[in-house]
């Protein structure tokens, strides 16, 4: 690695963040993607995160406060285990929401119903409405209690 590599890397680091926040597995991963070497990456990385213009942290409590009222709190823990955040944040991030799956639940099955009733609908219309929820990431117990199979 020269000093030309290393600062096309922070370049880079610095373009991708301009567009979008990332986590620094995402960043780093791009950026060995773009052709820089490990090394370049790796100080890239760290001079990026010298300014705190990436925060796993930060990050994570971001996404969980816009995507809790309609992910399951199961749902936002594996997107962000996918993202490579570590856990420590994740639980930090998933404590901050008092409300829970119960607000994202029932917003969900609000956009489901679409001012329908759940009362007028067949047990085999309830059942496609709960397997929907179901693969979103709902648990069966909350599920079962909303639409009262």
């Amino acid at each position: 690695m020269d000093n030309e590599e290393l600062l096309r890397a922070k370049k880079k680091a610095m373009s991708l963040l301009n567009y979008s926040n990332r986590t620094e597995w995402e960043l780093m991963d791009k950026l060995i993607k773009v052709g820089f070497s490990e090394e370049a990456a790796n100080k890239a990385l760290e001079y990026v995160k010298s300014f705190h213009y990436v925060d796993d942290e930060r990050y994570a409590m971001h996404f969980v406060d816009v995507h809790h009222k309609s992910k399951s709190i199961k749902r936002l823990r594996q997107d962000l285990t996918n993202k490579h955040i570590p856990e420590q944040y994740i639980s930090l991030a998933i404590e901050s929401i008092e409300d829970g799956d119960s607000v994202a639940l029932t917003k969900e099955l609000e956009k489901i119903l679409k001012n329908k009733s759940l009362e007028a609908m067949t047990y085999e219309e309830k059942q496609k409405i709960a397997a929907k929820l179901y693969r979103k990431g709902f648990n069966t117990n909350d599920i079962r209690k909303y639409i009262m199979l």
